[in-house]
């Protein structure tokens, strides 16, 4: 992104922030930035297109704070989700005075471009909810997928509007890791009583396109592959730590190849597959064998 659009787009989110979208005119946003009223149209068409793109700015900037970061990497997967939803939460707390201005201003219906990036941004959340629930409880989470995001979902929201319309603030780490522990509470009062889901599985395919993500960006083989990452770190202690380390060699080595497959060779595919499925967590095994019929025969 341009750093001028970058920076009206900024101005624009604390202006709306202190004013509302309404009450906001473009010649305030440009005092704000000291520049003349002609360039912000030189980015944004009017002041809808401009509440669009903040919005759209906003939801990446939130992603952006969920997304893995370098020290996440050797966390258990419970702890990563844990601290993901920890900065998410941190991240709405800081801009608190933009969501409260999302919620009053009347015109999120208004606008058919608003409406779609609301169904992208549930998608996306849907699928990162999925990543964390596939690592943290492994194969038999798989039919309740769709009710663990929306249990989660329904937790988190609760507590976000405590914040939002009773400002009642939260401890961020206390917040993440207490709705982890209640998620463990209803997911293994599930697993128990193997009571048939409510929702329907989850088409992912479905929930990339809404969230607008390609293949390339999103493939079934890279999200195989995080999901028996996160499996594999969870039981570290079961095995060696050469062997842990040769597994997560492995991992690495996979992922390479998938994301470049004129870099494959179908030897190595095989020989890295054989490894997983010999040393990696039992509870994994379905999804290795789903990554073997989906690579197991490259030969380039």
């Amino acid at each position: 992104m341009q750093d001028k659009k970058k920076l009206i787009l900024e101005a624009a989110i604390h202006c709306f922030a202190r004013k509302g979208f309404n009450a906001t005119s473009i010649q305030e946003i440009v005092d704000e930035l000291g520049m003349a009223k002609g360039s912000i149209y030189f980015y944004f068409k009017s002041k809808d297109d401009l509440l669009i793109s903040v919005i759209e700015y906003y939801g990446e900037m939130l992603f952006a704070e969920m997304r893995e970061k370098p020290g996440d990497t050797l966390l258990p997967p419970r702890e990563k989700f844990a601290s993901q939803l920890e900065r998410q939460y941190r991240f709405v707390l800081e801009q608190l005075d933009f969501m409260k201005m999302l919620i009053k201003e009347p015109f999120t219906g208004l606008h058919p471009q608003i409406q779609g990036m609301i169904f992208r941004l549930r998608a996306r959340s849907q699928l990162w909810h999925v990543s964390h629930m596939m690592a943290i409880y492994g194969e038999q989470v798989t039919p309740y997928l769709a009710d663990a995001s929306a249990l989660v979902s329904g937790m988190w929201a609760q507590y976000f509007e405590q914040l939002l319309f009773e400002e009642q603030v939260f401890d961020g780490r206390q917040l993440s890791r207490y709705i982890l522990r209640r998620l463990d509470d209803m997911m293994n009062g599930l697993f128990r009583s193997g009571e048939v889901p409510m929702l329907p599985p989850m088409d992912l395919a479905k929930l990339r396109s809404l969230a607008g993500l390609t293949e390339e960006v999103v493939t079934e083989e890279l999200f195989l592959l995080t999901q028996i990452e996160g499996r594999i770190v969870a039981t570290a202690s079961e095995r060696s730590e050469d062997t842990q380390r040769d597994l997560m060699e492995a991992l690495t080595l996979l992922k390479e190849i998938v994301e470049k497959p004129s870099t494959g060779h179908r030897l190595l595919v095989r020989g890295m597959l054989a490894l997983l499925k010999e040393y990696g967590p039992s509870d994994a095994g379905e999804t290795i064998g789903r990554l073997d019929s989906l690579i197991g025969g490259t030969n380039t």
